[in-house]
């Protein structure tokens, strides 16, 4: 009995230190401490997967052929967008906007494919029209969409627009919520990988979530979104080196400043190791998905409109094409419900819209996600102690019987 006593105790220090988790923690501009999620660690992808999308390409054709959905061919539009096939993706997608006008994605799609053609106009007219079927598309994120091809449209009229202002525009209010700084980011990961470098546009809206980062959870992270800014997409103005030299002021000012862990364990949140996010590269934050160069082989993909077209019935309701494409989805090609309404709707008024301002609670997210962990290391721990507990009784039998 000694023994397996003794293998409990030391499955309860292992339970302990399996549990004990590290969290690493970031200051925002005021000096509060935030805990740094996997989101905000995310790197941004310079470029597309091509491999990876010529074989999403294949496997939607062979699923076309079957169930005829509209929404595949959308999704290959989609994918021959990220490999360069613009205007073919216009077509397709022009086409079945005629058939599902009321389908948000389609009319997103639609813009985004008109954009990348140079056709402004249109593109701000059909990303209006998908934000007006649904507020909440990207998690309420398209309002940043429409300012980015506002400020396009604005360029066209006077190329100094944004040395006197931003794309977003940001008040106060703006870039101390939550929210539009994370509405932005998912705006700045999909814009991305179709922007080539030294991209004006591009650059304000890193700064502009550079502002929010530094309002809201972090200065370190504020940095390296002004020096992508700076150093990636071009903006070389004196007003970004005031918030470069600012970020690492700040830095400076609170490298010591950490958690009280006892306080935190007794708020039931955090329990493990803290540590303080330091200084890095905002090279760490950029990724390159096609470093080998991958050539597309394109004899292997249909890039024809007429005969993609011909795959598609239109003559199905969007609801029973949606519905169907749900309880068929596979791994290979995925299709989930639309989300719930998650946040305040933005307005479309005189052209514009209204950004959304509803704070939303930090860290709840990274606490529960935290507990799964702590609980499946818990878990695995029992397994373990079951197994040794067995060894032991195994051995004292042996003993016994050799005795």
């Amino acid at each position: 009995m000694k023994k397996i006593f003794l293998i409990l105790v030391l499955f309860g220090s292992i339970s302990r230190s399996n549990a004990c988790l590290n969290y690493f923690y970031s200051t925002d501009k005021e000096g509060h401490l935030h805990l740094v999620t996997d989101e905000l660690r995310k790197k941004f992808n310079i470029n597309f997967n091509k491999e990876l999308n010529v074989s999403r390409l294949l496997k939607l054709e062979a699923k076309l052929k079957k169930d005829h959905a509209y929404m595949l061919l959308s999704d290959y539009a989609l994918g021959l967008m990220k490999l360069g096939k613009t205007e073919e993706s216009l077509q397709i997608l022009s086409e079945i906007y005629k058939h599902y006008p009321n389908d948000y994605k389609i009319a997103s799609n639609l813009g985004t494919a008109y954009e990348l053609r140079g056709m402004n106009d249109s593109a701000l007219k059909y990303i209006k029209r998908g934000l007006q079927l649904n507020p909440n598309d990207h998690e309420g994120s398209e309002w940043v969409h429409v300012k980015v091809l506002e400020t396009k449209l604005k360029l066209a009229k006077n190329p100094d627009h944004l040395k006197t202002s931003t794309v977003l525009g940001l008040t106060e209010t703006q870039e101390k919520d939550s929210n539009v700084c994370r509405q932005i980011l998912i705006q700045a990961h999909e814009r991305f990988p179709f922007t080539p470098k030294n991209d004006l546009i591009m650059a304000s809206l890193m700064t502009d979530l550079g502002d929010c980062y530094a309002n809201t959870i972090a200065v370190e992270y504020a940095l390296s979104s002004y020096m992508i800014a700076k150093e990636y997409f071009g903006d070389k103005s004196a007003s970004l080196e005031t918030k470069i030299k600012e970020m690492k002021e700040l830095m400076k000012k609170y490298i010591n400043v950490r958690p009280n862990p006892k306080e935190e364990e007794l708020k039931g949140r955090y329990e493990g190791m803290h540590n303080k996010v330091g200084p890095f590269s905002y090279k760490l934050m950029l990724e390159n998905n096609d470093s080998e160069n991958y050539k597309v082989d394109w004899s292997r993909i249909n890039t024809n409109v007429t005969s993609l077209l011909a795959l598609a019935n239109f003559t199905i309701s969007e609801t029973d094409v949606k519905e169907s494409a749900v309880k068929n989805s596979t791994d290979d090609v995925k299709f989930v419900p639309d989300p719930a309404p998650i946040v305040t709707v933005p307005v479309i008024a005189n052209n514009s819209v209204d950004t959304p301002t509803a704070e939303i609670s930090q860290g709840t997210k990274p606490i529960e996600e935290k507990g799964k962990t702590n609980w499946l290391l818990l878990s695995s721990g029992g397994t373990l102690a079951v197994i040794l507990i067995a060894i032991a009784v195994r051995r004292r039998k042996r003993k016994s019987g050799n005795g």
